[in-house]
């Protein structure tokens, strides 16, 4: 990713630091941290330029926040996608002060070196690249707590929803009934209403038929 944005190769291990089907050469640890620093920071991308943008991108490449309210304002009944979620909550959805960059420094380096090796060349180029390490944290914190928000929110909102749903689904079952035992009850008048019009119809015509033979 920081290749595309111009501000890295990734960095493939030496020869010394990868396993082969020999025995692996074994390093100092610091001397191995130390390799991997050189040679990212020997990338000519990574000199910050004035501006403060890594990689000489204009700053507009790595967005600015959305305007908006403080908190999600869109058609929550819809399905939004991760970055119309941060476009809620004004969030920029990349750049140099967010989480991002950190994940962007982690891709670069080899899966093969330990994790805290890792950990801490990373925390040595966000120091080196002049950048506010805890203000980056408090970006992904702030990140996961908006998110967990939002679907707390879809959440309640789904569930009144299904209740109202399911209450005019109820209710509409009951009017159902209703009109099923008003049918019932019609149909049983109407039997019963014929028969005796039938029956007197039937006697009169008994009537008729005796006094005119």
């Amino acid at each position: 990713m920081l290749a595309r944005r111009g501000l890295a190769e990734p960095i493939e291990p030496d020869e010394e630091l990868r396993e082969d089907s020999g025995e692996p050469e074994i390093r100092d640890a610091a001397e191995a941290e130390a390799e991997v620093l050189r040679r990212f920071f020997d990338e000519d991308s990574l000199s910050p330029p004035p501006d403060g943008t890594p990689g000489g991108e204009s700053p507009d490449y790595w967005g600015a926040a959305a305007a908006g309210s403080a908190g999600p304002s869109s058609d929550r009944d819809n399905f939004a996608d991760i970055g119309d979620i941060y476009r809620m909550y004004g969030m920029p959805l990349c750049g140099v002060d967010t989480i991002f960059l950190l994940e962007e420094y982690i891709a670069t380096l080899p899966d093969s070196l330990p994790a805290e090796m890792r950990r801490s060349i990373v925390l040595k180029i966000v120091s080196a690249s002049g950048f506010d390490y805890d203000r980056l944290l408090n970006d992904g914190i702030d990140r996961v707590t908006k998110l967990n928000e939002y679907s707390a929110s879809f959440a309640g909102r789904t569930d009144d929803l299904v209740a109202a749903n399911t209450a005019e689904i109820e209710a509409l079952t009951q009017k159902i009934e209703h009109i099923k035992e008003q049918i019932a009850e019609r149909k049983n008048l109407h039997k019963r209403q014929f028969l005796a019009v039938e029956s007197e119809a039937q006697r009169l015509k008994e009537v008729l038929d005796f006094v005119t033979k």
